[in-house]
């Protein structure tokens, strides 16, 4: 992320911040698209591949995109325009917890209840349905007392019932990621903004260094 980045913003004086953007997002889509296809066996050689486009797409997006907002803002109010910048990063990373995470819980519960075995104690469905770690535990202590059988059909539904709705969030984020790609393509500015000239600031530079306003301007 840290590399893609400083790329991102050069390649955006390149080649426009619309397609640099673009790009990043459509590196987001993929980067989802492709974690939604993990299963159990998934590597780690692949999730740091994953995690490789992550970050490119993360770097490529952040950085031109910034620059993009900040480049309107006038010198004088660089701090709200900082501080707005922020506050709708932080607003969109909260509300996409909350709705992805709410799309996998959802389908998490659905799925696990159809795929417990019948005649399960209450005890361990309620711990199931608590998230698919306490599923996994319980599994482990059904297969230590005995129940082996019992403890493998808990544990082949809560993997089940967890990709499921994994997979679907997955999913979810990458259609939000096409779609911010397609926003960027329609409405960003095609090349890096200039700063307006502040005539505050002009006026206050030349009192400093005693150069006139209009020549320091110029």
């Amino acid at each position: 992320m840290a590399i893609s980045s400083v790329l991102g913003t050069r390649l955006a004086v390149r080649f426009g911040t619309k397609l640099v953007v673009a790009s990043g997002l459509l590196a987001m889509t993929a980067f989802y698209a492709w974690v939604s296809t993990g299963s159990a066996s998934t590597g780690y050689g692949t999730i740091a591949a994953e995690m490789i486009v992550a970050g490119t797409g993360l770097g490529l997006t952040a950085a031109p995109a910034t620059e993009a907002i900040m480049g309107v803002v006038p010198a004088a109010k660089a701090g709200v325009g900082s501080a707005v910048n922020d506050a709708t990063r932080l607003l969109a990373g909260t509300l996409g917890v909350a709705v992805i995470g709410s799309v996998y819980v959802s389908l998490y519960t659905s799925r696990l209840s159809a795929a417990l075995p019948t005649g399960l104690p209450a005890a361990v469905t309620r711990t199931a349905h608590a998230s698919v770690g306490a599923a996994l535990g319980a599994a482990d202590v059904l297969h230590r007392g005995g129940h082996a059988a019992l403890g493998l059909s808990v544990r082949g539904g809560a993997a089940s019932a967890f990709f499921h709705g994994f997979s679907a969030a997955n999913l979810v984020a990458a259609g939000v990621a096409a779609a911010g790609a397609l926003i960027a393509l329609t409405w960003l500015p095609a090349q890096p903004t200039t700063r307006p000239v502040d005539t505050a600031d002009v006026r206050n530079v030349g009192a400093a260094t005693g150069t006139p306003a209009l020549d320091r301007a110029q």
